[in-house]
């Protein structure tokens, strides 16, 4: 038997549809517009094969310490370049003075694990996008980018490890980028986003090149960039193009930028002095339907009655910077938009005439999947919010008014958020099961990987018959995420009372033991799932079928803290 569902794994796995996007989709939410008074930021990294998530300790330095940056380019597209550049070594590029570093939980995700984003034990949080930039600025002699393949030469991990807030991270970041330059390490030609969040702010910072020409000997800022809050009650959104407009650095509340924001426009010929100043224009490509739309639909669905409208010409769908959402944002709303493939709009490709049967949509239906299938129906994808190229979704919740440890937090999936359970990951963490916190094995289906085990059950739900797979992927997923968020009052009173007793260190075992209890029942329940799906849909024979979906057991509060 297990030889037949090895087998039946090989005939249904597939790669990704090539005509989705590999791109990421963010919503960002200022405190005062959300339920409980918290920061909120959701995140799909739709750019990996599979994500990882793992704890980087906190590490002193003595003073005047200089260590050495490393990366490895051109990043490898293969797992054979990627042993090779293992062999090869890092190249060295630099050096960085560091007196100590913070506790972090580490996203990142490809061949070569690099980091995309994660949590400090202060509650900063930054996520990544990937975006369009005008031709002539990019730089070859740049030596730092937002997610290369060693902590010291990628901004996001900098910003995490030697940071506390978000204005800091911004800070460090840009003078990172004047000194070193700007090079997006996985795609050279691109600029980047980084949303940026704490316990009390959220920012959308957007970096680009500095140009062809530019030398670190030059004594010109090796980059440029420019950072916008998102107003506190309003909700800002980020798809893979740059979105901010009118620059004004007056106001120190709402933006932060570099030095040459208007002199290497002039310089390269991007702008003349005295005509408007529209960033996104300046700096920024235009876009496609792809990024709009998602714009379009994010921002719709926070404030509904705006009445947003979608031309399709992505120069009239510029849309506001932020909103001020219809009702109060929670958790559970994000979970939801990250999931969103345009149900009961027009850009329901699953409603489309191709997908249509006499009783209705079609078992197959799917909003995404295999590109023969949407060939052969004569329907075109939609690149939505959701998309099957994720490597990881969370929602990021952050708190003031509680302890870092325990007000901070990740509400994360791996995988893409249709078919993915969401579990929290407190700032507090200190360890993750050796099941989700190591690479990806890119040599094999490694069934004792939570990785593999979320990306096969996408896989099948989406070629065994999505409209039924999805119910029952569903029906195992929905009342797990209620109950952990209706234990997270207790949880959370539980964590307050141990740190405030017996302090920070107890109270973060105790939120450790919760994590990995959560975090290996929803791996137990996936690896399942796996095989419920295959025996109730694949092998054509009722008697194989398990008489019940699995179930996600949620962890009881550890006995000790009590």
């Amino acid at each position: 038997m297990k030889n037949l569902v090895f087998l039946f794994l090989c005939l249904v796995l597939g790669a990704v549809d090539g005509r989705e996007a590999k791109a990421c989709s963010t919503l960002m939410v200022g405190r005062s517009g959300t339920a409980d008074g918290s920061v909120l930021m959701s995140h799909s990294c739709d750019g990996d094969v599979m994500g990882l998530v793992y704890v980087m300790p906190a590490q002193s330095y003595p003073p005047g310490t200089r260590l050495p940056m490393y990366w490895n380019v051109p990043r490898p597209t293969t797992y054979a370049e990627y042993q090779a550049n293992l062999r090869k070594g890092f190249d060295h590029v630099g050096t960085l003075e560091v007196s100590e570093t913070y506790r972090s939980l580490i996203l990142a995700g490809n061949l070569e694990s690099m980091t995309t984003g994660g949590l400090n034990e202060h509650g900063l949080c930054i996520t990544i996008e990937f975006l369009p930039m005008r031709e002539g600025l990019a730089c070859k002699r740049a030596r730092v980018g937002p997610n290369s393949n060693h902590w010291t030469t990628s901004l996001i991990a900098n910003g995490l490890l030697r940071t506390r807030t978000a204005r800091e991270a911004i800070r460090l970041i840009g003078a990172m980028v004047e000194e070193y330059g700007f090079l997006y390490y996985r795609a050279p030609g691109a600029g980047v986003a980084l949303p940026i969040a704490d316990d009390r702010e959220v920012w959308l910072m957007e970096i680009f090149g500095p140009g062809e020409d530019w030398t670190p000997e030059s004594g010109r800022p090796g980059g440029v960039w420019c950072a916008q809050r998102i107003p506190d009650g309003e909700v800002g959104c980020s798809a893979n193009r740059s979105r901010i407009g009118t620059v004004n650095l007056e106001d120190a509340e709402h933006f932060l930028a570099s030095s040459n924001v208007f002199s290497l426009a002039e310089e390269l010929g991007l702008w003349i002095a005295g005509t408007p100043f529209v960033w996104h224009d300046v700096y920024g490509g235009p876009g496609n339907r792809s990024n709009s739309l998602r714009e379009w639909r994010a921002l719709s669905l926070a404030a509904p009655s705006l009445d947003l409208k979608f031309t399709d010409n992505p120069a009239v769908d510029r849309y506001p910077f932020s909103v001020k959402p219809d009702r109060p944002v929670t958790v559970p709303k994000l979970m939801e938009v990250m999931r969103d493939s345009y149900a009961g709009t027009e850009f329901d490709v699953t409603a489309r005439a191709g997908f249509r049967v006499d009783a209705g949509r079609s078992p197959l239906a799917c909003p995404w999947g295999p590109a023969e299938l949407f060939e052969l129906v004569g329907v075109e994808p939609e690149r939505a919010i959701c998309t099957p190229t994720s490597g990881y979704v969370l929602v990021a919740q952050l708190r003031e008014a509680l302890p870092d440890p325990i007000g901070n937090l990740l509400w994360f999936a791996y995988g893409p958020a249709d078919t993915s359970c969401f579990i929290p990951i407190y700032a507090g963490v200190r360890d993750m099961p050796d099941t989700w916190d190591h690479p990806a094995n890119f040599t094999r289906i490694d069934r004792q990987q939570a990785q593999w085990n979320f990306r096969l059950v996408q896989n099948l739900a989406q070629r065994v018959g999505y409209q039924a797979a999805i119910r029952d992927v569903r029906r195992m997923i929905e009342p797990a995420e209620q109950r952990s968020l209706s234990l997270q009052a207790e949880l959370e009173r539980t964590a307050v009372g141990l740190f405030r007793e017996k302090g920070a260190g107890v109270a973060e075992v105790f939120l450790t033991d919760y994590t990995v209890a959560a975090a290996a029942s929803v791996g137990s329940a996936y690896s399942e799932l796996v095989d419920y799906l295959m025996l109730k849909y694949l092998m054509g024979d009722p008697e194989f079928a398990p008489p019940e979906l699995p179930r996600i057991f949620a962890p009881a509060i550890p006995e000790g803290a009590k």
